[in-house]
């Protein structure tokens, strides 16, 4: 039998994903203090912080659409309570359940439409809300990658000798540190992005979630090709002492 989605060892959790964003940013703080990678970082913890409480709203049922719906079927009971007792005793049971059926055609097709409705709404308003934090962490994404777009170990004439970089003064371990934070700080919002489908299991919430996913692997892997690179850099230094 396959582990239960409950488990607890099967699921993600927030907090401890919250604790994994701060040590980063704690890291990224004491390498480049002041740095616009710090910045990201700290709205990344941020994020994490009310992901918990987002994603625990995400998959709790509408009370008040649940409300609406326990409201209805009240309506359609006590209609047909109040029918059976005005109904003629002189006519069958049977028949009258026929009747009865026959006279509320209309208002159960719109007690039905109004049911269906509010099913469905609430369904949308949850997977509103995911995508609307699915594209605050794309839009996050998008700005790691900018952050390390002008990290190319290619102007790195001497490991030794540190270049300017956006206003950053780099060296070889330097942009090497920098691009591995922007890793790291890609797989922390792929991360928070599960959470947010963990309990609503929404075909274009998922959707969604899965697309971002291969945008911020898409991603790691650039800065992963810029690591080789400066891989072999160092490789051939080393050769060359």
């Amino acid at each position: 039998m396959p582990p239960s989605n409950n488990n607890p060892v099967n699921r993600l959790r927030a907090d401890k994903i919250f604790d994994t964003a701060s040590r980063i940013r704690d890291r990224i703080g004491e390498r480049f203090p002041g740095s616009g990678l710090l910045g990201i970082a700290d709205q990344i913890v941020n994020v994490t912080q009310i992901s918990l409480k987002t994603a625990a709203r995400i998959s709790r049922p509408n009370r008040w659409l649940r409300g609406g719906l326990i409201l209805l079927l009240l309506i359609a009971i006590t209609s047909v309570v109040i029918y059976i007792q005005n109904r003629d005793p002189e006519i069958p049971s049977v028949q009258t359940i026929f009747q009865f059926l026959d006279a509320a055609k209309g208002a159960a097709a719109i007690l039905m439409a109004m049911a269906l409705f509010l099913i469905t709404l609430e369904t949308r308003l949850k997977r509103r809300r995911a995508l609307q934090e699915v594209h605050e962490l794309r839009a996050m994404a998008h700005l790691i990658d900018m952050h390390q777009l002008t990290k190319d170990p290619i102007r790195l004439s001497d490991l030794d000798s540190p270049v300017n970089v956006a206003d950053q003064s780099l060296d070889a371990n330097g942009m090497d540190r920098y691009l591995h934070y922007c890793t790291e700080l890609l797989a922390v919002l792929s991360k928070v992005g599960q959470l947010y489908v963990q309990d609503f299991p929404d075909a274009e919430a998922l959707n969604s979630v899965d697309h971002f996913e291969e945008l911020a692997t898409g991603l790691s892997s650039k800065i992963w090709q810029k690591l080789m690179i400066l891989d072999r850099i160092r490789s051939s230094d080393k050769k060359c002492d």
